[in-house]
């Protein structure tokens, strides 16, 4: 198995099922279909409008995250246009023991093509090249991937504020095809370096966009839709905010200044199906975003929404301090922006397998993102984690925070990933 994974990703389950992917027939060997499965993909087809504009474009992706967006757009009659391309590449994206998630690369172009009119170039073309770690990460589902493209004249997307906004709107509708609960949007090229997010980032805050009740948290060229719990995202209501000094000396008990406490930000919002969830934001900030846990995170007993008793008093703020330990100690943010996702789309059917971890003595690296934000919040709870019908809670058995120094005769077993990796800083 970890032969195949080595080849074709962390998402091949077997040989046979990625030579079914391949499209490959048998018998095949091992390098071909390494051969086939590292070969550029292409995505090519003409722009047609209802006007006299048209023209054609040219997506290539490759193994290591490489990419290149070529095209043109010419003017066929009268008038002359401003325009603007918008092209996603959609694919869900596989992470072994989490249930998938969806992630857009959104590419875009732009310029000015004459018509007899006027004097002027009557055609306008672009090659655009970059690298985009997500796609890198998320290989074997992009090489699925589903492009999609709209059209936008005499309009610039790269323009006031609304046509910003309504550009990310664009993205979002085009990635209705994967799901009606949203959509993470990678952004690539000239739709990175040119749509101006920061002038769009409400005042006072850091990393979040919102208009007419549709709100991201963003970081680096990626956008994740966020929710008010109960209420429609309107500016006047999102809150954020540095730790207090009790929040930070709270955290420090079980991280040990291991979390980068100034880079944590604190907001009200919540994820998919209302979940609490962290991101990594613009300027090296880390968005926490726990909901009603707001307000008291040390007191509160909730899971993001309004119903108490659910965890022990600080456990959530303690999972979302696990998820921000996670990003500050692992450079590559784009696979962890693929596991959440993941985990985040599958829980809102209900789907909690991602949190559930096996007995201790594996090693740390083998649980995913949030099975090992479980193993801290549950060592931290110990016994006053409230019992829930259907979940298995390992460490119920033992005091919080249970050590090797406590003196007891069966101190917790999971306590070895706190002082080993946790406290240590070993991913």
């Amino acid at each position: 198995m970890s032969s195949v994974r080595s080849s074709f990703g962390s998402g091949a389950a077997s040989l046979e099922r990625t030579r079914q992917g391949l499209d490959l027939p048998r018998p095949v060997g091992l390098r071909a279909m390494a051969a086939a499965y590292d070969r550029e993909i292409v995505f090519d087809e003409p722009i047609v409008t209802d006007e006299p504009l048209g023209g054609h474009h040219t997506i290539t992706i490759r193994r290591d995250g490489s990419w290149r967006y070529v095209g043109h757009m010419r003017a066929t009659g009268f008038p002359s246009f401003e325009f603007s391309v918008l092209a996603t590449l959609g694919a869900t994206i596989e992470v072994p023991g989490a249930p998938a998630g969806a992630v857009q690369l959104a590419f875009s172009a732009r310029g000015e093509v004459h018509g007899t009119n006027e004097p002027g170039d009557r055609e306008h073309s672009w090659d655009q090249q970059g690298h985009s770690p997500m796609l890198a990460a998320g290989w074997e589902s992009f090489r699925h991937a589903t492009l999609q493209r709209h059209v936008q004249f005499d309009t610039d997307w790269f323009g006031p504020a609304g046509d910003v906004l309504s550009f990310v709107g664009q993205v979002v509708v085009m990635g209705s095809l994967f799901g009606p609960i949203g959509v993470a949007i990678v952004l690539v090229g000239e739709a990175a370096d040119d749509l101006g997010f920061d002038s769009l980032v409400l005042p006072g805050t850091v990393g979040v966009l919102v208009s007419a009740g549709a709100a991201f948290v963003f970081g680096p060229a990626v956008l994740i839709p966020v929710f008010l719990v109960g209420a429609a995202v309107t500016a006047a209501l999102v809150k954020q905010r540095h730790l207090s000094d009790e929040e930070r000396a709270f955290a420090d008990r079980v991280f040990a200044g291991r979390v980068p406490l100034d880079r944590v930000m604190l907001t009200n919002l919540v994820g998919l199906g209302g979940r609490p969830f962290t991101a990594p934001g613009p300027g090296g900030t880390i968005l926490v975003n726990v909901g009603h846990g707001y307000d008291d995170p040390v007191r509160y007993t909730g899971n993001g929404g309004e119903r108490l008793g659910v965890n022990a008093a600080g456990q959530l703020l303690i999972h979302e301090l696990a998820h921000a330990w996670q990003i500050a100690n692992d450079t590559f943010t784009p696979a962890y922006y693929c596991k959440a996702l993941s985990t985040a789309i599958g829980t809102v059917g209900g789907d909690m397998s991602a949190y559930t971890y096996g007995p201790a003595g594996q090693s740390w690296g083998s649980f995913g993102t949030e099975q090992q934000a479980s193993i801290v919040d549950e060592w931290f709870a110990g016994k006053l984690f409230p019992e829930q019908d259907g979940a298995p809670q390992r460490q119920r058995a033992f005091e919080p925070m249970s050590s090797d120094a406590d003196g007891n005769a069966a101190p917790n077993p999971y306590f070895g990933y706190i002082r080993d990796n946790i406290r240590a800083g070993i991913v």
